[in-house]
């Protein structure tokens, strides 16, 4: 809320959706709701970040949203240089929606380890654009020859129009819902920029979201809503396949993430595992 309040971007609304809070968290929002600026909207029930992020776009009156997460800071100059991002590529890529997003600095809470810098997709050119990027967020590949990176709504800043346009986030996925925001878009066309500059720092927490197997349940949520497009390009089962290898790889399971990676390159031998020999290609070269 603070790091809203101090842009340097002049003429601004600050929406805060309060998402059902039970701690308190009302009674300081509408402290805070005394300044013109600010537009307090409360949930009577939580529906999640996905719920509050569309109750942000439908009672957006500007021309553009920017999303700040409520644990996390921004650069007081983070809009300001998303906006001359954002018009600079249209200028050359006149038409085409774009979503663009920040590097970002991230901090573990209640952990020993340091913190890092998180890099965003198409923060330099080429940038990704189009199916490449579905590609990208369900097959787990890198189609050439463009800059990947991290997606995350709380660095994203988009034209109004063009979210209303897309659908809104999907309220069913408490997580992944930025992903498959930006399949949708990028099934259509869509362009994914960013400032190559940490302007969010957050903070990252543990919570019901994130725990047990929650984030392959939405993984896989995901290839399910896109089967018919992964079915068309003859890589279902793989993407699924891949989805199971991420998740062990993340919790240390090391020999069910090569099973599960060995499973991906055999059932889409030809799609596959010509990106992963390249990435291994770019790893020795770096």
């Amino acid at each position: 809320m603070r790091s809203a309040l101090d842009q340097d971007w002049p003429n601004s609304e600050i929406i805060v959706v309060d998402d059902g809070s039970t701690d308190g968290s009302r009674g300081i929002l509408l402290r805070l709701a005394d300044d013109s600026r600010v537009i307090y909207v409360p949930h009577e029930q939580n529906k999640g970040y996905p719920g509050a992020l569309n109750t942000i776009v439908q009672a957006a009156r500007g021309e553009f949203v920017a999303f700040f997460d409520d644990d996390d800071e921004s650069a007081p100059d983070r809009l300001s240089q998303q906006f001359a991002r954002i018009t600079d590529h249209e200028g050359r890529n006149s038409g085409d929606p774009v979503l663009c997003y920040t590097n970002r600095a991230v901090v573990p809470v209640g952990a020993t380890a340091p913190s890092r810098t998180t890099l965003a997709i198409g923060r330099q050119s080429p940038e990704p654009q189009g199916a490449a990027v579905a590609d990208f967020l369900l097959c787990l590949t890198r189609p050439a020859p463009f800059v990947w990176g991290e997606f995350g709504s709380c660095t994203l800043m988009a034209r109004t129009e063009t979210l209303r346009r897309i659908g809104l986030f999907d309220e069913s996925f408490r997580r992944c819902a930025e992903w498959d925001l930006a399949i949708r878009l990028g099934l259509e066309g869509g362009h994914f920029i960013a400032v190559d500059a940490p302007l969010v720092r957050q903070y990252l927490t543990e919570g019901q979201d994130k725990a047990g197997k929650t984030p392959l349940r939405y993984a896989l949520a995901l290839r399910h809503k896109h089967k018919a497009y992964l079915k068309d390009q003859g890589v279902y089962w793989a993407a699924v396949a891949q989805a199971y290898a991420r998740f062990h790889y993340a919790k240390g399971a090391r020999w069910k993430s090569r099973f599960y990676g060995i499973c991906a390159c055999l059932a889409a031998p030809t799609t596959i595992v010509p990106h992963m020999l390249a990435q291994r290609a770019a790893r020795a070269q770096a």
